[in-house]
Protein backbone atom coordinates (compact mmCIF):
# COMPACT_ATOMS: atom_id res chain seq x y z
CA UNK A 1 0.00 0.00 0.00
CA UNK A 2 1.28 3.13 -1.05
CA UNK A 3 2.39 5.95 1.29
CA UNK A 4 -0.74 8.53 -0.07
CA UNK A 5 -2.95 6.12 0.62
CA UNK A 6 -1.97 5.45 4.33
CA UNK A 7 -2.11 9.16 4.29
CA UNK A 8 -5.80 9.50 3.35
CA UNK A 9 -6.64 6.91 5.78
CA UNK A 10 -4.73 6.93 8.63
CA UNK A 11 -5.99 8.72 11.44
CA UNK A 12 -3.86 12.11 12.82
CA UNK A 13 -3.94 15.00 14.16
CA UNK A 14 -5.97 13.39 17.42
CA UNK A 15 -7.90 15.84 19.71
CA UNK A 16 -8.53 14.61 22.94
CA UNK A 17 -10.66 15.88 26.10
CA UNK A 18 -12.43 14.58 29.28
CA UNK A 19 -16.15 14.36 29.33
CA UNK A 20 -18.64 13.41 31.83
CA UNK A 21 -22.34 12.25 31.17
CA UNK A 22 -25.24 11.34 33.43
CA UNK A 23 -26.52 7.76 33.28
CA UNK A 24 -29.53 8.11 35.65
CA UNK A 25 -27.88 9.82 39.05
CA UNK A 26 -24.57 8.34 38.18
CA UNK A 27 -21.99 10.25 36.40
CA UNK A 28 -20.08 8.31 33.75
CA UNK A 29 -16.23 9.74 32.97
CA UNK A 30 -14.64 9.22 29.25
CA UNK A 31 -12.55 10.42 26.74
CA UNK A 32 -14.13 12.02 23.61
CA UNK A 33 -11.17 11.80 20.61
CA UNK A 34 -11.56 13.46 16.90
CA UNK A 35 -8.90 13.16 14.60
CA UNK A 36 -8.76 13.73 11.03
CA UNK A 37 -8.52 11.39 8.32
CA UNK A 38 -8.68 12.14 4.81
CA UNK A 39 -10.46 15.08 4.11
CA UNK A 40 -12.28 14.71 7.02
CA UNK A 41 -11.37 17.33 9.89
CA UNK A 42 -14.83 18.08 11.08
CA UNK A 43 -16.95 21.16 10.75
CA UNK A 44 -20.91 20.85 10.36
CA UNK A 45 -21.56 22.05 6.87
CA UNK A 46 -20.08 21.36 3.76
CA UNK A 47 -19.50 17.32 3.51
CA UNK A 48 -15.34 16.77 3.30
CA UNK A 49 -14.60 16.67 -0.54
CA UNK A 50 -14.03 12.88 0.26
CA UNK A 51 -17.39 11.81 1.79
CA UNK A 52 -18.56 10.44 -1.18
CA UNK A 53 -22.57 10.23 0.13
CA UNK A 54 -21.29 8.26 3.08
CA UNK A 55 -19.27 5.79 0.97
CA UNK A 56 -15.70 7.31 1.98
CA UNK A 57 -12.38 5.76 2.22
CA UNK A 58 -12.53 5.92 6.29
CA UNK A 59 -11.46 3.35 8.57
CA UNK A 60 -13.96 1.29 10.22
CA UNK A 61 -12.16 -0.28 12.89
CA UNK A 62 -9.99 1.59 15.47
CA UNK A 63 -7.39 0.78 18.32
CA UNK A 64 -7.58 3.34 20.75
CA UNK A 65 -4.80 2.54 23.67
CA UNK A 66 -4.56 4.57 26.62
CA UNK A 67 -1.44 4.39 29.10
CA UNK A 68 0.81 3.19 26.31
CA UNK A 69 -1.33 0.14 25.44
CA UNK A 70 -1.99 -1.07 28.89
CA UNK A 71 -5.61 -0.22 28.41
CA UNK A 72 -7.27 -1.23 24.69
CA UNK A 73 -10.15 -0.68 23.26
CA UNK A 74 -11.51 -2.08 19.44
CA UNK A 75 -13.41 0.10 17.64
CA UNK A 76 -15.84 -0.96 15.08
CA UNK A 77 -16.81 2.26 13.97
CA UNK A 78 -19.93 2.84 11.28
CA UNK A 79 -22.03 5.96 10.20
CA UNK A 80 -24.97 7.14 7.97
CA UNK A 81 -24.60 8.52 4.89
CA UNK A 82 -26.59 11.73 5.56
CA UNK A 83 -25.37 14.38 8.40
CA UNK A 84 -24.13 14.48 10.64
CA UNK A 85 -22.56 11.38 9.33
CA UNK A 86 -19.19 12.67 8.79
CA UNK A 87 -18.20 14.10 12.40
CA UNK A 88 -19.46 10.12 13.84
CA UNK A 89 -16.71 9.16 11.42
CA UNK A 90 -14.17 10.46 12.85
CA UNK A 91 -15.27 10.96 16.69
CA UNK A 92 -15.51 8.19 19.33
CA UNK A 93 -16.04 8.58 23.50
CA UNK A 94 -14.02 6.18 25.47
CA UNK A 95 -16.24 5.31 28.70
CA UNK A 96 -13.99 4.91 31.88
CA UNK A 97 -16.49 4.54 33.96
CA UNK A 98 -17.31 6.30 37.31
CA UNK A 99 -13.91 6.75 38.87
CA UNK A 100 -11.55 7.57 36.18
CA UNK A 101 -7.35 7.89 37.38
CA UNK A 102 -6.78 10.98 37.21
CA UNK A 103 -4.58 11.12 34.15
CA UNK A 104 -4.48 9.21 30.77
CA UNK A 105 -2.10 8.89 27.28
CA UNK A 106 -4.31 8.52 24.74
CA UNK A 107 -3.30 7.74 21.19
CA UNK A 108 -5.25 5.87 17.79
CA UNK A 109 -4.65 3.58 15.16
CA UNK A 110 -6.54 2.20 12.14
CA UNK A 111 -6.85 -1.08 10.43
CA UNK A 112 -6.05 -0.58 6.89
CA UNK A 113 -7.43 -2.42 3.94
CA UNK A 114 -4.76 -5.20 3.89
CA UNK A 115 -5.17 -5.64 7.49
CA UNK A 116 -2.35 -4.24 8.94
CA UNK A 117 -2.79 -1.53 11.40
CA UNK A 118 -1.03 2.28 10.67
CA UNK A 119 1.16 4.33 12.55
CA UNK A 120 -0.29 5.16 15.91
CA UNK A 121 -1.42 9.03 15.71
CA UNK A 122 0.12 11.69 18.22
CA UNK A 123 -0.13 10.99 22.13
CA UNK A 124 -2.61 13.40 23.82
CA UNK A 125 -2.57 13.51 27.69
CA UNK A 126 -6.17 13.71 29.08
CA UNK A 127 -6.16 15.19 32.50
CA UNK A 128 -10.15 14.24 34.19
CA UNK A 129 -9.74 16.33 36.69
CA UNK A 130 -12.18 19.14 35.20
CA UNK A 131 -14.63 17.07 32.41
CA UNK A 132 -16.87 18.71 30.55
CA UNK A 133 -20.19 18.34 29.50
CA UNK A 134 -21.15 15.58 26.98
CA UNK A 135 -22.84 16.58 23.86
CA UNK A 136 -24.09 14.71 21.35
CA UNK A 137 -23.52 14.56 17.58
CA UNK A 138 -25.37 11.99 16.55
CA UNK A 139 -29.33 11.70 16.20
CA UNK A 140 -31.46 11.70 18.22
CA UNK A 141 -33.63 9.28 17.34
CA UNK A 142 -33.30 6.12 14.88
CA UNK A 143 -35.42 4.90 12.21
CA UNK A 144 -39.25 4.63 13.52
CA UNK A 145 -40.37 0.78 13.75
CA UNK A 146 -43.24 -1.36 15.56
CA UNK A 147 -41.52 -2.45 18.76
CA UNK A 148 -44.06 -5.20 18.61
CA UNK A 149 -42.57 -6.18 15.03
CA UNK A 150 -40.83 -9.15 14.73
CA UNK A 151 -38.66 -11.16 16.92
CA UNK A 152 -36.39 -9.85 19.56
CA UNK A 153 -33.26 -9.40 19.48
CA UNK A 154 -29.96 -11.50 19.61
CA UNK A 155 -27.23 -12.57 22.13
CA UNK A 156 -24.00 -13.77 22.48
CA UNK A 157 -23.81 -17.13 20.71
CA UNK A 158 -19.58 -17.72 21.15
CA UNK A 159 -18.83 -17.70 23.71
CA UNK A 160 -22.19 -19.11 24.29
CA UNK A 161 -23.86 -16.61 26.57
CA UNK A 162 -25.84 -18.54 29.64
CA UNK A 163 -29.18 -17.30 27.93
CA UNK A 164 -27.96 -19.21 24.64
CA UNK A 165 -26.87 -22.38 26.97
CA UNK A 166 -29.93 -22.57 29.74
CA UNK A 167 -32.60 -21.40 27.36
CA UNK A 168 -31.93 -21.82 23.74
CA UNK A 169 -30.08 -24.91 23.44
CA UNK A 170 -31.33 -26.96 26.34
CA UNK A 171 -27.85 -27.27 27.60
CA UNK A 172 -27.83 -30.30 29.85
CA UNK A 173 -25.62 -29.02 32.82
CA UNK A 174 -27.12 -29.28 36.03
CA UNK A 175 -26.75 -25.46 36.85
CA UNK A 176 -28.56 -24.93 33.34
CA UNK A 177 -31.49 -26.93 34.34
CA UNK A 178 -31.88 -25.09 38.06
CA UNK A 179 -31.79 -21.72 35.77
CA UNK A 180 -34.58 -23.10 33.77
CA UNK A 181 -36.91 -24.21 36.50
CA UNK A 182 -36.27 -20.40 37.86
CA UNK A 183 -36.70 -18.57 34.70
CA UNK A 184 -40.18 -17.44 33.98
CA UNK A 185 -39.41 -16.49 30.28
CA UNK A 186 -37.82 -19.10 27.44
CA UNK A 187 -37.25 -16.17 24.88
CA UNK A 188 -33.21 -16.43 24.85
CA UNK A 189 -32.80 -13.22 22.62
CA UNK A 190 -34.56 -11.01 25.11
CA UNK A 191 -32.42 -10.42 27.89
CA UNK A 192 -33.18 -6.90 29.06
CA UNK A 193 -34.39 -5.06 32.03
CA UNK A 194 -38.51 -5.48 32.16
CA UNK A 195 -40.26 -3.31 30.24
CA UNK A 196 -41.93 -1.54 32.96
CA UNK A 197 -38.32 -0.62 34.32
CA UNK A 198 -37.76 0.85 31.04
CA UNK A 199 -40.80 2.87 30.89
CA UNK A 200 -40.09 4.16 34.27
CA UNK A 201 -36.74 5.38 33.30
CA UNK A 202 -35.98 4.93 29.76
CA UNK A 203 -32.68 3.82 28.85
CA UNK A 204 -32.87 6.08 25.75
CA UNK A 205 -32.54 9.78 27.24
CA UNK A 206 -32.40 11.55 23.45
CA UNK A 207 -29.03 11.58 22.84
CA UNK A 208 -27.40 7.95 24.47
CA UNK A 209 -28.26 5.25 25.88
CA UNK A 210 -28.26 4.65 29.26
CA UNK A 211 -27.64 1.48 30.81
CA UNK A 212 -25.98 1.66 33.81
CA UNK A 213 -28.46 2.91 36.07
CA UNK A 214 -30.05 -0.73 35.63
CA UNK A 215 -27.76 -2.43 37.21
CA UNK A 216 -27.42 -1.84 41.20
CA UNK A 217 -27.28 -5.27 42.18
CA UNK A 218 -25.59 -9.25 42.17
CA UNK A 219 -28.11 -9.44 38.83
CA UNK A 220 -25.90 -8.31 35.72
CA UNK A 221 -26.58 -11.84 33.74
CA UNK A 222 -30.79 -11.50 34.35
CA UNK A 223 -30.55 -7.82 33.48
CA UNK A 224 -32.48 -7.35 36.82
CA UNK A 225 -35.50 -9.05 35.02
CA UNK A 226 -37.12 -11.60 37.75
CA UNK A 227 -38.47 -13.81 34.79
CA UNK A 228 -34.65 -14.88 33.81
CA UNK A 229 -33.47 -15.21 37.77
CA UNK A 230 -32.24 -17.98 36.73
CA UNK A 231 -29.07 -16.58 34.73
CA UNK A 232 -27.82 -15.33 38.14
CA UNK A 233 -27.06 -18.77 39.55
CA UNK A 234 -23.61 -18.82 41.01
CA UNK A 235 -22.33 -22.59 40.08
CA UNK A 236 -20.72 -24.96 37.85
CA UNK A 237 -21.79 -23.14 34.42
CA UNK A 238 -20.24 -24.34 31.39
CA UNK A 239 -17.40 -22.47 29.93
CA UNK A 240 -15.81 -21.63 26.46
CA UNK A 241 -12.20 -22.48 26.29
CA UNK A 242 -10.18 -19.34 25.68
CA UNK A 243 -6.62 -19.36 24.58
CA UNK A 244 -4.79 -17.23 26.55
CA UNK A 245 -1.46 -16.82 24.33
CA UNK A 246 -3.69 -15.92 21.12
CA UNK A 247 -3.55 -12.23 20.35
CA UNK A 248 -6.91 -12.05 19.03
CA UNK A 249 -9.99 -13.37 19.92
CA UNK A 250 -13.62 -13.71 18.32
CA UNK A 251 -16.67 -13.56 18.98
CA UNK A 252 -19.96 -14.19 17.40
CA UNK A 253 -23.73 -12.82 17.64
CA UNK A 254 -26.94 -14.65 16.99
CA UNK A 255 -29.40 -11.51 15.88
CA UNK A 256 -33.28 -12.20 15.65
CA UNK A 257 -33.33 -8.26 14.69
CA UNK A 258 -30.33 -6.62 13.86
CA UNK A 259 -30.49 -3.00 14.68
CA UNK A 260 -28.13 -0.90 12.88
CA UNK A 261 -28.72 2.96 13.16
CA UNK A 262 -26.56 5.72 14.81
CA UNK A 263 -28.54 5.21 18.23
CA UNK A 264 -27.18 1.22 18.49
CA UNK A 265 -23.95 0.29 20.24
CA UNK A 266 -22.34 -2.89 20.90
CA UNK A 267 -20.49 -2.86 24.57
CA UNK A 268 -18.04 -5.60 25.34
CA UNK A 269 -16.24 -5.86 28.69
CA UNK A 270 -14.67 -8.22 30.91
CA UNK A 271 -14.60 -9.40 34.57
CA UNK A 272 -11.25 -7.57 36.76
CA UNK A 273 -8.22 -9.65 36.76
CA UNK A 274 -9.46 -10.52 41.00
CA UNK A 275 -13.38 -11.84 40.23
CA UNK A 276 -14.48 -14.74 42.05
CA UNK A 277 -16.02 -17.30 39.60
CA UNK A 278 -17.82 -18.99 42.93
CA UNK A 279 -19.13 -15.43 43.69
CA UNK A 280 -22.31 -13.65 42.50
CA UNK A 281 -21.63 -10.80 39.21
CA UNK A 282 -22.12 -6.97 39.71
CA UNK A 283 -21.43 -4.30 37.73
CA UNK A 284 -18.24 -3.20 40.13
CA UNK A 285 -16.71 -6.49 39.26
CA UNK A 286 -15.83 -5.47 35.77
CA UNK A 287 -13.11 -3.69 33.88
CA UNK A 288 -14.38 -0.30 33.31
CA UNK A 289 -13.35 0.56 29.99
CA UNK A 290 -15.54 -1.83 27.62
CA UNK A 291 -12.53 -3.85 25.73
CA UNK A 292 -14.34 -3.66 22.44
CA UNK A 293 -17.28 -1.42 21.16
CA UNK A 294 -19.27 -1.01 17.82
CA UNK A 295 -21.13 2.43 17.07
CA UNK A 296 -24.11 2.05 14.64
CA UNK A 297 -22.71 -1.68 13.35
CA UNK A 298 -23.22 -3.25 9.71
CA UNK A 299 -26.24 -5.96 9.00
CA UNK A 300 -23.49 -7.85 7.64
CA UNK A 301 -21.21 -8.44 10.09
CA UNK A 302 -22.30 -10.79 13.44
CA UNK A 303 -18.15 -11.66 13.84
CA UNK A 304 -15.97 -9.22 15.86
CA UNK A 305 -12.46 -9.49 16.46
CA UNK A 306 -10.46 -7.79 19.31
CA UNK A 307 -6.69 -7.38 19.88
CA UNK A 308 -7.58 -5.36 23.20
CA UNK A 309 -8.18 -8.43 25.89
CA UNK A 310 -5.45 -7.83 28.46
CA UNK A 311 -3.29 -10.13 28.73
CA UNK A 312 -3.33 -11.02 32.48
CA UNK A 313 -6.36 -12.91 32.26
CA UNK A 314 -6.35 -16.24 33.18
CA UNK A 315 -8.71 -18.95 34.56
CA UNK A 316 -12.36 -18.25 34.88
CA UNK A 317 -13.55 -14.61 33.40
CA UNK A 318 -16.86 -13.56 32.69
CA UNK A 319 -17.41 -11.50 28.92
CA UNK A 320 -20.60 -9.42 29.61
CA UNK A 321 -22.15 -7.37 26.03
CA UNK A 322 -24.52 -5.24 26.46
CA UNK A 323 -26.69 -3.87 23.25
CA UNK A 324 -28.46 -1.25 22.98
CA UNK A 325 -30.42 1.35 21.26
CA UNK A 326 -33.67 3.71 20.18
CA UNK A 327 -36.17 1.18 20.59
CA UNK A 328 -38.18 -0.61 22.90
CA UNK A 329 -41.62 0.06 24.33
CA UNK A 330 -43.12 2.85 23.75
CA UNK A 331 -43.99 5.64 26.49
CA UNK A 332 -47.12 7.89 27.23
CA UNK A 333 -46.42 9.96 24.75
CA UNK A 334 -45.98 7.51 21.83
CA UNK A 335 -41.95 7.62 21.71
CA UNK A 336 -39.84 4.92 22.56
CA UNK A 337 -38.34 4.68 25.22
CA UNK A 338 -35.08 2.57 24.45
CA UNK A 339 -34.14 -0.60 25.23
CA UNK A 340 -31.16 -2.66 25.59
CA UNK A 341 -30.13 -6.66 25.78
CA UNK A 342 -27.63 -8.66 27.91
CA UNK A 343 -25.34 -11.34 27.20
CA UNK A 344 -23.00 -12.39 29.87
CA UNK A 345 -20.70 -15.86 28.53
CA UNK A 346 -18.21 -17.54 31.02
CA UNK A 347 -14.87 -18.07 29.60
CA UNK A 348 -11.70 -20.11 30.63
CA UNK A 349 -8.60 -18.39 29.80
CA UNK A 350 -6.27 -21.46 29.82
Amino acid sequence: MSSSILEIVAPHSLGAAAVVRSDGDLALHGILLEWTVGANSGGEWPPPADWNDGDAAYPHFYEVWLNGGRIKQTVGLFWPAEAPGWILARSHWVCLGTEPDLEYRVKIRAKLDNGSWSEFSNEIVVDTGSPRPYTSVGPATGPSRDPAAGLRHGSLSHPASRAVLAIRDDDPADICIQARKLNTSATWQEVAPPAAAMLADPPWNGSYLEYRKFFRGQDVASAGNPAFSGLDLVGEWPTTILSAADTEHAFSYTYNAHHVDPTWTHQWFITKDDWDPDGVLSWDDLEPVPFMTEIHGDPGITNYCTEAIPRTKHGRHMVVNVWGGHGGPRLPDGTLAGEFFVSCSDVEFV
